[in-house]
């Protein structure tokens, strides 16, 4: 039995050696405590862990890995997910036939500012465009910045203390990309390329709306124009992946609805009347195209409908049969060739628009957003240009101001 008595403030248990042991437990936590010291430890060992931690399921360490091998795990990783088919296509290219070459064999960690400085001045000296010495450089430091952040495999890009410097360009790569169709040169391409031909409504297109010639493919005449309101959606751009060709959202997701003139309004009415006409002529040979959720256009002939929402391409044969940005390439040729006018491309219908617009006194933002830029900088700088009409504008307003 346990029994509790208080005198002066003590317990006294009743059995065993209670007083005496109690009096000394109380003792013992009446006295100051002990200050322990934990031992050092030794400093690589929270280091290591953390670089355990950081490295875990990874089949490679950073310090290790060469450009060549973070550049496959970079593809994977960032471009497949997140990029456009197309731009996945241009950067492979450019890491398989200008950067893995080269740069490949170094080390990762190793890589420094002016390893990639003699690189990029040596594709200088053979020859590369300033373009396209600019586009590879991006294309290298988009890695090297995923490698920083998030990846923390290098504490610092070293292409940014990297320059390209001045390249001298011909003069007729100049006046290539400059070139600004005048309107006797685009009524001579009507000329050849009439109403009755496949090329005439692409060609008034980016005459007319300024649009890139995947955008002028990716029109659909049923959904994306507004004949009520004068408008039409530029929503799409017509791609090839893995040669089945898609929908996808126009560069740069510039997707944008712009006024229509007249004439280019008259244009795309005959095309989607003389569409129908085809289709009743052809009946079940005629080729309807759909669009899956995916984006593939899908295209068969007969009665049978499908689950999917059909659509009417901007461009086709009296079949139905779509045709495609690729096929302009032929249009190009017989303007170069028989119109002998060597410096027509398919993007000068665009520079031609936009100048036109500036040469009139349009807004540049107004004009930014009718193109689709993604900023004031590239409408002013690749699209609008210093033309004689804006010269002699420039010194006519000058001299009214003085009078």
């Amino acid at each position: 039995m346990i029994r509790w008595e208080n005198y002066e403030h003590e317990k006294e248990v009743k059995h065993g050696n209670g007083p005496l042991k109690e009096r000394k437990l109380r003792e013992k936590e009446n006295q100051s405590p002990k200050v322990v010291i934990a031992p050092k430890r030794r400093p690589w060992l929270p280091t290591q862990a953390k670089a355990e931690y950081d490295n875990a399921g990874r089949t490679f360490t950073p310090s290790e890995i060469s450009v060549s091998d973070y550049l496959d795990y970079w593809f994977d990783s960032y471009v497949k997910p997140n990029l456009a088919y197309n731009s996945q296509c241009d950067y492979e290219s450019k890491i398989r036939n200008h950067i893995k070459p080269e740069l490949g064999c170094y080390r990762l960690s190793s890589l420094e500012p002016d390893i990639i400085q003699n690189w990029i001045d040596k594709k200088k000296s053979n020859g590369m465009s300033k373009s396209m010495m600019k586009n590879t450089l991006a294309c290298l430091s988009g890695a090297l910045n995923y490698a920083v952040v998030p990846c923390k495999y290098i504490k610092s890009n070293p292409c940014q203390y990297v320059k390209i410097g001045k390249t001298k360009e011909t003069q007729y790569q100049k006046e290539h990309r400059e070139y600004v169709l005048k309107k006797a040169d685009f009524e001579k391409i009507l000329t050849r390329f009439g109403p009755d031909t496949n090329f005439y409504v692409p060609l008034m297109i980016g005459y007319h709306l300024g649009t890139r010639i995947a955008e002028s493919y990716g029109i659909d005449l049923l959904k994306d124009v507004d004949f009520e309101k004068n408008e039409i959606t530029i929503q799409h751009q017509l791609c090839c992946e893995n040669k089945i060709w898609y929908y996808r959202s126009p560069k740069y997701d510039s997707v944008r609805t712009i006024k229509m003139d007249k004439i280019i309004a008259d244009v795309l009415k005959r095309e989607i009347k003389s569409r129908k006409k085809h289709q009743l002529q052809f009946g079940e040979y005629f080729l309807k195209t759909y669009l899956k959720p995916d984006g593939e256009i899908f295209q068969t002939r007969g009665a049978d409908s499908y689950p999917y929402l059909e659509i009417m391409p901007v461009s086709a044969r009296e079949s139905g049969e779509l045709l495609t940005p690729n096929s302009f390439k032929y249009c190009a040729r017989i303007i170069h060739n028989e119109l002998n006018n060597p410096l027509f491309h398919s993007h000068c219908l665009r520079h031609t628009h936009g100048t036109i617009l500036a040469e009139n006194g349009v807004n540049p933002k107004a004009i930014m957003e009718r193109l689709g830029h993604k900023d004031i900088k590239t409408t002013m700088n690749t699209y609008v240009f210093n033309t004689d009409k804006m010269q002699q504008d420039a010194a006519d307003i000058f001299a009214r101001a003085i009078m």
